[in-house]
């Protein structure tokens, strides 16, 4: 029988009220500590202000700041027990950004309700835009991190909560246990973070909320609550790695890690293999907008670097510009078909997703199936630096730079040439005290790189600009470059 959220977490606190439910950290990083009786209260209180918040008369959603907090666990779970679309929100989307994101929600909705420190909802008047589709909304995730094309995807509610479905099998399939303990360290705006948050929550797991990233915290947080399953993206991982004597007995009790986000280096990959062993490292490749996923464990990916799985319960195709299907290992558009179709009144956008008539769709991925449906990624075309004809994976040219041992991190770029149309041109972040000339650089990457991947020109800078699943976010790049040596 499939029950509400409210009804959920109430038979949860009844069964166990003194079992944990969330641990959190406040702002001067002290414990909170809710059991599962607390944790219900506080999302009843909240559920309830919200309802008497409403005007029933249109259609409005709630909008929770989502930093990895208790306030923002609780307020999430309270829209979904009202059964009211929560849409999580990056507290620092900059004033531009959330504007443009509110004006997308006022497609679909006449009034936001802002969840507020106290717990309490603040009405706000959403910027009108067309008549809002018909049907119920349980959640909307923000998406175009990559691109910096703001996006929302919107997930038909009520949320509910069936033993058969909850978690997902493709998840149950990553090690997953029910009433686990587990680790959000991505933050609750994005969909693999927020999507494990809410199987969490139904199925009885005591979730630890990692408020910020910082890698050794990451690890101890792991060693100390006995953490047993652990999302992270590629970026963490790699940070993860770099820090001095890692200790493999630290994640003895993790019983898998699902990494998924960014294309992850091969060398990062095998590392967290060599550290876990093959058997609890999972990959998921799939997209906010709920199109299909694929998956692949470390073994697989061991017999078959670089790929990212086979489709779960979803039909890959490899289509050519055309719209035609083209044979095995040939790159194409990735398009992919789940036993659910994603419709255009589930994607709120001014860019709506491409699909097939047959029901198959694409964010615009790139990539390439073998002989046996396993599925490889390419670097999307707006990615691809072209430098006279030649094709550039910025990936390839990024790991090449952070293995150089001053090297923090690295982005690569397309750098206008009068003949050649484009050479490559990078953005160098260097590890504190570090110094390193341009022609250093340049030889260290001619060691790993053919001639014309090699950076032509570099710019130092204090950050590489990322979003909180570690996408570069490469719009936001200073349009310069520098041919000077060494940085100030």
């Amino acid at each position: 029988m499939a029950l509400s959220v409210h009804r959920r977490i109430a038979d949860i606190a009844r069964a166990g009220p003194g079992r944990t439910a969330l641990i959190g950290f406040d702002a001067a990083l002290a414990e909170q500590v809710l059991s599962w009786r607390e944790f219900a209260d506080r999302v009843a209180d909240a559920a309830g202000g919200l309802r008497a918040a409403l005007d029933r008369s249109t259609p409005s959603c709630a909008v929770v700041p989502a930093g990895n907090t208790v306030p923002a666990a609780i307020g999430i779970a309270a829209a979904l027990a009202a059964e009211v679309a929560v849409f999580p929100m990056n507290p620092a989307t900059p004033p531009a950004e959330q504007d443009a994101l509110l004006r997308l929600l006022g497609r679909r909705f006449a009034h936001g309700y802002l969840l507020n420190a106290e717990l309490g909802w603040q009405r706000m008047a959403l910027p009108a835009g067309p008549e809002p589709p018909a049907g119920d909304v349980a959640y909307l995730l923000a998406t175009g991190a990559s691109s910096g094309i703001p996006k929302i995807s919107a997930r038909p509610g009520p949320l509910r909560y069936d033993l058969a479905r909850t978690p997902s099998l493709v998840i149950r399939q990553a090690g997953w246990r029910t009433a686990q303990r587990q680790l959000i360290v991505g933050p609750l705006y994005h969909m693999a973070p927020f999507t494990a948050f809410l199987d969490a929550l139904l199925d009885s797991n005591t979730v630890v909320l990692q408020p910020l990233f910082a890698p050794q915290w990451t690890v101890e947080l792991v060693s100390r609550y006995a953490i047993e399953w652990l999302q992270l993206t590629p970026a963490h991982m790699r940070e993860i790695l770099r820090l001095p004597g890692l200790d493999p007995a630290a994640f003895a009790s993790l019983r898998a890690m699902l990494h998924t986000a960014a294309r992850c280096e091969a060398d990062v990959k095998r590392g967290w293999i060599g550290l876990l062993g093959p058997e609890r490292v999972y990959e998921l490749y799939g997209a906010t907008e709920g199109i299909g996923v694929t998956m692949v464990r470390g073994d697989e990916w061991l017999a078959r670097p670089g790929t990212v799985g086979r489709g779960f319960l979803t039909q890959v195709r490899i289509l050519d510009d055309a719209g035609n299907p083209v044979p095995p290992d040939a790159i194409g558009t990735v398009y992919m078909r789940t036993p659910q179709r994603v419709s255009r009144s589930d994607y709120v956008s001014d860019q709506a997703i491409r699909t097939t008539p047959d029901g198959f769709a694409t964010v615009g991925d790139h990539g390439r199936l073998d002989s046996g449906g396993y599925l490889y990624l390419e670097p999307r075309g707006h990615d691809t630096i072209n430098v006279g004809g030649e094709k550039v994976d910025p990936d390839e040219v990024e790991a090449a730079l952070r293995d150089h041992p001053a090297v923090a991190d690295a982005v690569a770029v397309a750098v206008p040439h009068p003949t050649l149309g484009s050479v490559v041109g990078a953005h160098v972040v260097l590890h504190s005290g570090a110094r390193v000339r341009k022609a250093e650089l340049a030889a260290h990457c001619g060691r790993r790189l053919a001639g014309y991947k090699i950076p032509k020109h570099f710019t130092f800078v204090d950050q590489v600009p990322r979003s909180a699943a570690g996408k570069v976010q490469r719009w936001r790049l200073a349009p310069h470059h520098e041919n000077g040596a060494t940085p100030p």
